[in-house]
This record gives C-alpha cells, structure tokens and sequence, in this order.
C-alpha cells in the first residue's frame, strides 16, 4: 500500500487524535474527536473559552497526531501520523458543513455541537509525516500519490521539510 492509501485509511479507521497547539502559555495538547470533511480538511470542536482555542486564535499553526497503536498487530506496524497545517475558520456554509460532518462521525457529540456559541477548528493540512514502526517514514504535503518522499530505514525522528507559510 502506498502512503497516501496508509494514510486514508489511518483517517478513515480513526476517529480520535492528539491536537498540538502553541500560545502565550506555551504548547498544548488535547484529545479530539475529528471528522474529514475533505482529504485535506479535518474538523473539530471545541468550546470557546478553552487554552487550546485562545492558543489557536494566537497562533493558527496547529497539528494532529493520529495513530493506530490499540488496532495494530504488534509495536513494529504501529502507524503514526502526523498533520500539519493552519486552522482556516472558513466561510459561515463551511463552518456548517463542518459541524454536520463532525455530528455524523460522532453522533455522541450532538449536545456539544448544538451549543451556538462552540468553535469549529477547521486543519487545513499542509502537510502529512506517516511513520510506520520505529524506522519507515513518508512525508507527503498532499494525498496526491506523486507527492510522496519516503525516509525508508531512517531514524522516526528525521525531520521532514519545514511547512511553507
């Protein structure tokens, strides 16, 4: 399977991540549920007067981290993915078809997206790192298949290229 194909998958199976944000106070990280409102658009929710939302107002540079380590056969296939990308808030029609996509995924959500004053994070993705046990790695910056460089055999920890601004 090609990265791009591990990746849609990964997404497809997951509906839980890690979101990283930065601020005043310092880094942040938060379990979300998310929602793939199109291949290089997550969404998620969150209630206005939280740290991770003032951060994302500071700083709309976020990221996701998502991974399949309770589905995978053993520690040496654990896929780990990480996105990178900017919180967009988009257009009033986005944000709605945002938080419709989100309540579909996770239906246990709906009280919480019913509150008119939650806050839609929208991940513009700019870029995907795929890291496949502790050595393979493919870094991507669309789903596109072309877009693909694979670190194959280097350390996990190779940094890939620095997002554009």
């Amino acid at each position: 399977m090609n990265a791009a194909a591990a990746i849609r998958q990964l997404l497809a199976n997951a509906s839980l991540g890690v979101l990283a944000t930065a601020g005043p106070e310092g880094p942040l990280t938060s379990l979300m549920a998310f929602a793939i409102e199109s291949p290089s658009c997550l969404v998620m929710a969150t209630l206005p007067d939280t740290r991770k939302w003032r951060n994302i107002l500071a700083d709309p540079r976020i990221s996701l981290l998502v991974d399949d380590r309770e589905t995978a056969i053993d520690r040496e296939s654990v896929r780990a993915l990480t996105l990178a990308g900017r919180h967009e808030p988009g257009t009033e029609a986005q944000r709605q078809a945002g938080f419709t996509v989100l309540g579909r995924r996770h239906p246990h959500l709906a009280g919480l997206l019913a509150r008119p004053e939650i806050a839609l994070i929208r991940l513009q993705v700019t870029s995907y790192l795929l890291l496949t046990g502790p050595t393979d790695a493919a870094y991507l910056t669309s789903l596109d298949e072309a877009s693909a460089t694979a670190a194959t055999g280097q350390d996990s920890d190779a940094t890939p290229p620095a997002p554009r601004r």
